[in-house]
């Protein structure tokens, strides 16, 4: 009898402590290209993808295009491979505010928590922090602050914002370097390319 009762204390406490991980979300993604802005998308967004040459080499993109994707990206947190395409905009109403768009496939979760948590958190302080996990389970908003790692060098008047959302085992961040009215435009980024999650 007592060994039947502590087995079944044993079943409680093991059953009780595991960890359920909920299923990936059904997703017709399947790239990270399929998340790129059309044009569609940036003439209802107010941007353009008319770049400079010189912007676009800075960006390692080619002329010609404002994308540039890797297929065999190798994930630095744990050389898993995965998908990563960037991709740079402007939007001329925001006297040309640029905007980067990064959007990296993992190969498993822990790789994409890895790098989310690394790219979110590392050199920012809190004060720059907007909201957390308003675009899904982890997602950080911040601008910048001067009391970031290096921020006092920071352009006086000039706004970098930092969006990271994790959907799937997708990282997508966006961000913008201009005027402080970006906050409400990099918002509807996010939204138009979740969207595109169905």
């Amino acid at each position: 009898m007592k060994i039947a009762i502590i087995s079944a204390i044993l079943m409680i406490l093991i059953v009780g402590c595991s960890v359920v991980q909920e299923p990936p979300s059904e997703t017709t993604i399947t790239e990270t290209q399929e998340l790129v802005l059309d044009e569609q998308d940036l003439r209802l967004l107010g941007m353009t993808s008319d770049l400079n040459e010189q912007d676009l080499q800075q960006l390692g993109i080619s002329s010609g295009t404002n994308c540039h994707t890797e297929e065999g990206y190798s994930n630095i947190a744990d050389s898993s491979l995965g998908q990563y395409t960037v991709c740079v905009y402007y939007i001329p109403s925001l006297n040309d505010t640029q905007v980067i768009i990064e959007l990296q496939k993992f190969a498993n979760y822990e790789a994409l928590n890895n790098t989310y948590q690394y790219d979110s958190s590392h050199l920012y302080s809190i004060e720059g922090l907007i909201s957390e996990n308003d675009y899904g389970d982890q997602s950080r908003f911040r601008v910048n602050n001067e009391n970031d790692y290096g921020g006092e060098f920071n352009e006086p008047g000039v706004y970098y914002y930092h969006l990271w959302i994790c959907k799937d085992l997708y990282l997508i961040h966006i961000t913008s370097k201009g005027t402080v009215e970006a906050e409400d435009d990099i918002a509807e980024i996010a939204q138009q390319i979740l969207s595109k999650f169905g």
